[in-house]
């Protein structure tokens, strides 16, 4: 090892394996947990992640809207008014995508222990059964 890499804790693959390594038990935690699950269980998961994202942008997703309806709303000849909303509604987007990067980043070890015990369902067995879904 080189005094650089002492001095700055690392090469880059040390560096990535320290960030994502509490991901990772955090991971597994849920997938022994998920073994338990029935098929129909385990792939309702999709729907609950989905449920998750929803409620925690429901607030700016509804600010969003509002400013959009209250601009279309204005006369056309006022675009200094009009362009004041889309210049929120922008400003809105930006921090919705900061709440919706949090919130997936919280979902990231249940969404990837889902996917590890799905992968391991496919592997170990020849034939998967589960009730039909609206999408189905």
């Amino acid at each position: 090892m080189s005094i650089l890499s002492k001095i700055f804790g690392g090469n880059k693959s040390e560096k990535d394996v320290k960030k994502i390594n509490p991901l990772v038990g955090k991971t597994n935690a849920f997938f022994e947990q998920y073994k338990a699950f029935s098929n129909d269980e385990l792939r309702n998961n999709t729907v609950i992640f989905k449920q998750r994202i929803k409620a925690a942008l429901q607030e700016i997703d509804s600010t969003i809207t509002s400013l959009k309806e209250d601009a279309e709303k204005l006369p056309t000849g006022d675009i200094t008014g009009r362009d004041n909303l889309y210049k929120q509604v922008d400003e809105l987007k930006k921090e919705r995508d900061t709440q919706l990067e949090v919130v997936l980043q919280d979902l990231l070890p249940e969404a990837f222990a889902t996917v590890k015990e799905t992968s391991r369902r496919f592997k170990e067995n020849t034939e998967l059964v589960s009730k039909a879904t609206d999408l189905d």
